[in-house]
């Protein structure tokens, strides 16, 4: 035993320690403490491994080695583990379906083994390893920040063959810098059929792991955790660390990896991605994290949930009884400046977009107010990529949720827009609606729900706004304070 110098240890106390600890006697005072009991079948496992495999080391007769294992597992009465006298390893089983059986393909890295992969020329690349990694897994969970396609082009055959073989693929992955590429997103689900989830936050710090998890119904589980991004440099020729896990070297790590990973994919940060119908969202995304384009208006989302103070829910119970029981869709929420009557819209929106996604149209008449309201709806929905602003110099793309003033949408030509296109109106301080801008889109527009939303429902002419919402006109909600008794 090498001479023992001054730090910090955790060596079982053994005959050999003490007497190594004698021979330093009078320099070191040693410090000793009980190993808890729920430790103690690891420390104790651990300690006499290590014995037997130095003693088994040393001995150079490889039938003495099987005779030595083998007193030791009868003494500890596990006659059913003891060798075979010819020391063998099953490296594969396989079922007997003809000559076309399927070939199992293995890892250089042992299954048992623990390893570091550094893309050193004397080593396997980790690309290597991960298409023989998954060619012989039964289910693959894959955490990655970045995925481009070049480096998934490395795995494509193998992937296909995950595919065909009907093994489950999950991936995890985020917007991070804008450096993913969509188009192996969704090459990943249309052609690999991988199971998607995305993290769209940008505000804060977020998932930057890299990771490969294989699981197999024989048990023997294996783990990639590095640096290496899903990208051709990474996979093959990039100064990238990885280390490879094992479910016989360290169960603990993997359980803790799976576990891991199973919390995240539960979780709400992380949203299922269809190229059918997130494509523009992912898009928004990569353009707001990588700055491609000029910045959209600047939010900063609190990671809370909003919810509805109780004057708020009660005038959130009264729209859905105005809709649900007497089935008025045209309806006026009337609350004094102060009492968030941004927030019931957009906590309205929330409750009304439950079984899917639903254009919105929301319209003011100056700048300050959209930009509040687009934060507002960004915060509701937790959702920092939602609405596109039509004021200022800004244009919508997709016009699908689009924050507009009353100006633009008039220079832009109201009756360009389909009359049914929106399904949700919100027209802020509604007490200007007498004005011909604001007539002329509530003549064309024909929304499943329009909401108006005004604390001075009395027009300047002497007249009230909620005349427009009388009977003829679909029906009238008047809702907030001052609020009639029939609301």
């Amino acid at each position: 035993m090498e001479p023992l110098a001054d730090g910090v240890y955790e060596a079982v106390r053994t005959h050999r320690l003490d007497r190594a600890l004698d021979a330093v006697r009078g320099r070191f005072a040693p410090e000793f403490s009980a190993v808890d009991e729920a430790d103690a079948p690891e420390v104790i496992a651990r300690h006499v491994a290590e014995a037997v495999r130095r003693v088994i080391a040393e001995e150079s007769d490889g039938h003495r080695r099987v005779e030595l294992a083998n007193r030791v597992l009868t003494l500890l009465a596990a006659e059913d583990d003891r060798l075979t006298e010819a020391l063998q390893q099953l490296i594969a089983l396989s079922e007997v379906t003809g000559p076309g059986a399927r070939k199992h393909i293995r890892p250089v890295t042992p299954l048992s083994q623990a390893a570091l992969l550094t893309n050193a020329k004397e080593e396997p690349s980790l690309s290597a390893e991960l298409r023989a990694e998954l060619a012989s897994a039964d289910r693959v969970d894959l955490l990655c920040a970045f995925i481009r396609w070049p480096g998934l082009r490395l795995l494509e055959e193998v992937l296909l063959d995950l595919r065909d073989r009907g093994v489950p693929f999950r991936v995890l992955t985020t917007t991070y810098v804008g450096a993913t590429e969509r188009p192996a997103i969704d090459r990943l689900v249309r052609q690999f059929g991988a199971d998607v989830r995305v993290s769209y936050e940008t505000q804060s710090t977020r998932l930057h792991a890299k990771a490969w998890l294989f699981r197999r119904t024989s048990g023997y589980d294996t783990a990639f955790v590095g640096s290496s991004n899903l990208s051709r440099s990474a996979l093959v020729e990039g100064l990238e660390w990885n280390v490879r896990l094992s479910g016989v070297a360290t169960p603990e790590l993997l359980r803790k990896f799976e576990a891991t990973f199973d919390t995240y994919w539960e979780s709400s940060a992380f949203v299922p991605y269809n190229p059918d119908t997130d494509a523009d969202r992912f898009d928004d995304a990569l353009r707001q994290a990588g700055r491609r384009t000029s910045a959209p208006t600047a939010i900063s989302l609190a990671g809370l949930e909003v919810r509805p103070l109780p004057h708020q829910q009660e005038i959130l119970e009264a729209l859905d009884s105005e809709r649900q029981v007497h089935d008025r869709h045209r309806n006026l929420v009337v609350a004094a400046t102060g009492t968030g009557k941004t927030v019931i819209a957009a906590l309205d929106y929330r409750n009304l977009r439950a079984d899917g996604d639903l254009t919105l149209l929301f319209v003011a008449h100056r700048k300050e107010i959209l930009q509040q309201a687009l934060r507002v709806y960004r915060e509701t929905l937790i959702d920092e990529t939602f609405g596109e602003a039509y004021v200022g110099g800004a244009r919508p793309e997709r016009w699908r949720h689009v924050f507009a003033s009353i100006q633009g949408l008039n220079a832009h030509g109201i009756e360009k827009l389909p009359p049914e296109h929106f399904d949700i109106v919100v027209i802020d301080e509604f007490h200007h609606a007498e004005a011909a801008t604001y007539q002329r889109l509530l003549n064309h527009l024909r929304p499943q729900e329009l909401l108006g939303l005004t604390a001075t429902p009395e027009r300047s002419t002497g007249g009230d706004v909620r005349e427009m919402f009388a009977a003829g006109r679909r029906s009238n909600c008047r809702c907030g304070r001052p609020c009639p008794p029939t609301c």
